[in-house]
């Protein structure tokens, strides 16, 4: 017999997952909701995937807080048991069957613009309720008034000024005497890591060089070669379980490619960098997005003087740039730290005061979702 859970699930694969999460759940516990997590441990029966999932277990257990739980999916599927809602940042097989309504937390507004033929999919059409960052996720996925523009519940905590610079960058061991720069390479083929290697050890002396890994690059087997390359040429790696807006916080420059965290790091108003490849440049060519992003975004090619560059770009002096600014306000609607507040209220009126969609339930049941 199916048994339904008065309680808010998060779905989660990675400790990426939480922190897309952590401030939306707490602002459900303070309404009186009670939340769980939810591990994909279907990760685990795939040699590819497997460490990410035992990553991410332990992470979960040393997680500081006792006001939430977590659970395997595959209990809950064994078990048809089912929760009242769930959260996900995109759509998995195993949803339908674990939960009576589905919200789509969007992660990252570049897995948008690079990444359109994945984050704006047909599968979209599976959920209740998206909660979108601003005007350019929301035209793209709304289906229906199934959209709901909250901001990014991630950066309340940036935007609120929660963070302790002092602490991350005792833990980090910054030198005091050096500028800090962040390096975070996207994975697989597109990562700037094999082509951009000899370069950046060019200036690790002269800067702190925090590395921070893709979740890709941190576990998947196919990525081993670039995790070594990472882990035997530079002293401050980190990898998921950090929360990259930790990292922000005591940055001068973030440089990355292909990744979507340039587009956090545009929110987070640091100065930033893209490092072209010979792979990225072919799919930019191809890319309208990508070449809009590399017009209000420093890119430079890997015959480049990087010292001088690098050197150039910590003296400018830091300025609005009107395209900048005009980009930021298509992708993010909110910055007022409260993204998490008007997230948590979307979900709890899916379940609370649903509203039939049948346009939305015809186009599920044509695509068999």
């Amino acid at each position: 017999m199916e048994q339904i859970i008065n309680k808010i699930g998060f779905f989660i694969n990675s400790p990426f997952h939480y922190y897309l999460y952590e401030n939306t759940i707490n602002k459900l516990l303070e309404k009186g909701y009670e939340c769980d997590l939810i591990i994909n441990d279907y990760l685990l029966y795939d040699p590819e995937w497997k460490n990410m999932y035992d990553s991410n277990v332990e992470f979960i257990e040393g997680i500081n807080r006792e006001d939430i739980e977590a659970y395997p999916c595959s209990l809950l599927v064994m078990n048809k048991i089912r929760y009242v809602c769930l959260v996900s940042p995109y759509y998995f097989d195993q949803l339908s069957t674990i939960s009576v309504y589905n919200i789509r937390m969007v992660y990252g507004a570049g897995y948008g613009l690079e990444k359109e033929s994945f984050n704006f999919s047909y599968w979209n059409t599976f959920y209740d309720t998206i909660l979108n960052y601003g005007k350019y996720d929301y035209e793209r996925t709304n289906i229906f008034n199934s959209g709901v523009i909250v901001g990014n519940p991630k950066f309340d905590k940036w935007f609120n000024n929660e963070f302790d610079v002092k602490s991350i960058k005792d833990e980090l061991k910054i030198d005091p005497s050096k500028k800090t720069i962040l390096y975070a390479p996207t994975y697989g083929v597109h990562s700037s890591i094999d082509e951009w290697k000899e370069q950046l050890i060019q200036i690790n002396k002269e800067y702190n060089i925090i590395v921070k890994l893709h979740h890709g690059t941190a576990h998947l087997s196919s990525e081993s070669i670039r995790k070594d390359k990472i882990l035997s040429n530079f002293n401050i790696v980190r990898d998921d379980k950090t929360n990259t807006l930790e990292l922000f916080k005591v940055s001068d420059l973030v440089i990355s490619d292909t990744s979507g965290l340039i587009y956090d790091a545009l929110l987070a108003e640091k100065k930033i960098v893209i490092l072209n490849t010979n792979k990225s440049n072919r799919y930019r060519d191809l890319n309208n997005e990508a070449k809009l992003l590399r017009k209000v975004v420093p890119s430079w090619e890997k015959e480049c003087n990087i010292h001088e560059n690098v050197q150039n770009i910590l003296n400018e002096s830091p300025s609005k740039n009107p395209d900048i600014e005009s980009l930021l306000g298509d992708l993010f609607a909110f910055k007022d730290g409260l993204s998490s507040k008007r997230a948590a209220d979307a979900i709890i009126q899916t379940f609370e005061n649903p509203k039939r969609n049948q346009y939305r339930e015809d186009l599920k049941r044509m695509l068999k979702l």
